[in-house]
């Protein structure tokens, strides 16, 4: 999947000067004329008391589009040629979500410049967009777990992994699950390994807040984020995402301008897979030859105290209810359903059994433990399988950007 696209446009250069201090500008140009949110990095007053400014700048906004907003940056004058910088998730402007999405760049780019025309049509009107470059793809393919419990010991497995060529980053971690290989400031790749069910949580929970301030674009990706079946698709979800930069592309003579990208892709399309196939192939190398327990039970009775464990009201932290859970869940394992279901009664094994699911882990796997449980230790790399064929649910349709019919249409 295609998760993100960070383009420049420049200015048409019949619109370019460069001052004496060596410095590009723009002619006849007054920020303040193009309806944008500006700021100052000098403001005073003069000797007659009104107030002035000097070196305006445009911050970093947020554009709207049909969903989530749009990261967007018009970087005017200095050392650097004048460019507009968009940032954007495809899968999160065109469908509302990231779970899974198209491996295609042609509508994700299309929309993300449709909805700067549409927002800013003066700014549009000075910048050469035949002439975009494309700065960054972020490329994202999962590896399916049993479950949420198994991707973060998988997480926890991989945090202590290094390889001769891909060094673990010592950069503070977003969410729990994530951990960094290298620096995001590389030149090739920045590669990141996390769990997907828990960075969509945090990601609904925020645009939920934002909803109840009645942001329309949030209301709109609640909406979407709330079906049943899509937060179910993420379950289990451990994902590989790698970001190419344009220095990586060019190395591979792959083009960055983003319409000869666009036109290479049609004839390669399977190139993105193929370029993060190539950038953690160390990662995957390193796994090789190690194996992992699939169930640990210090992990479990972390994970039951977490969920079940409570405050007596003289202020003493209980596990009981967690520890009797623990009990039941190791000699599940021990004895397997049956000779449970003799011991304890149906009535009082199913309401156990219900704790464990509610707990987090599934009616299939637990029904199975006494079997897996002889089949402890298996080689890492076959639990991390990822399997091109199965990034998508079966009633995936392919996006269509809002502007596909206008004069944005690529050639």
């Amino acid at each position: 999947m295609l998760d993100k696209i960070v383009m420049h446009i420049p200015v048409d250069a019949s619109l370019v000067d460069i001052r004496e201090d060596g410095k590009y500008c723009i002619f006849g140009f007054d920020l303040l004329d193009l309806g944008l949110r500006i700021g100052s990095y000098d403001v005073y007053k003069d000797d007659e008391g009104t107030v002035q400014n000097r070196v305006l700048n445009h911050a970093y906004s947020k554009l709207p589009t049909s969903f989530t907003r749009m990261a967007f940056k018009f970087f005017h004058e200095g050392a650097n040629y004048p460019y507009v910088e968009l940032k954007a998730s495809p899968a999160k402007i065109l469908q509302g979500h990231n779970v899974y999405g198209s491996d295609w760049i042609e509508q994700g780019a299309l929309e993300m410049l449709g909805y700067l025309a549409e927002a800013h049509p003066t700014l549009f009107g000075l910048l050469a967009v035949s002439e975009t470059e494309v700065k960054q793809l972020d490329i994202t393919y999962s590896a399916r777990l049993r479950d949420d419990i198994q991707v973060e010991q998988a997480i926890d497995f991989i945090r202590n992994m290094s390889s001769r060529h891909i060094r673990k980053s010592t950069k503070q971690v977003t969410y729990k699950n994530t951990v960094y290989f290298g620096s995001e400031r590389a030149k090739r790749f920045a590669r990141k390994v996390y769990g997907k069910s828990c960075e969509f949580q945090a990601q609904l929970a925020e645009q939920v807040e934002l909803a109840k301030a009645n942001d329309k674009c949030a209301q709109r990706v609640v909406a979407v984020m709330s079906d049943p079946e899509l937060q179910q698709f993420t379950k289990g979800l451990l994902r590989f995402e790698t970001g190419v930069k344009a220095y990586a592309l060019r190395e591979m003579n792959i083009p960055t301008n983003l319409f000869q990208l666009i036109r290479y892709q049609r004839q390669n399309p399977f190139f993105l897979r193929n370029i993060w196939v190539q950038a953690n192939r160390e990662i995957f190398k390193a796994l090789e030859g190690t194996a992992m327990k699939c169930t640990d039970h210090d992990s479990i009775f972390k994970n039951l105290c977490n969920v079940y464990q409570t405050v007596t009201p003289t202020g003493r932290v209980s596990v009981t209810k967690a520890r009797n859970l623990f009990n039941f869940y190791c000699a599940l394992e021990s004895n397997g359903t049956e000779a449970m279901k003799k011991r304890f009664g149906k009535s009082q094994y199913f309401a156990q059994m219900a704790d464990l699911i509610a707990a987090g882990y599934s009616k299939a796997f637990l029904q199975n433990l006494h079997i897996e449980s002889k089949n402890n230790v298996i080689p890492f790399i076959k639990l991390v399988e990822v399997n091109f064929d199965q990034q998508l649910p079966n009633n995936f349709v392919e996006p269509i950007s809002t502007f596909n019919q206008r004069e944005l249409r690529i050639a």
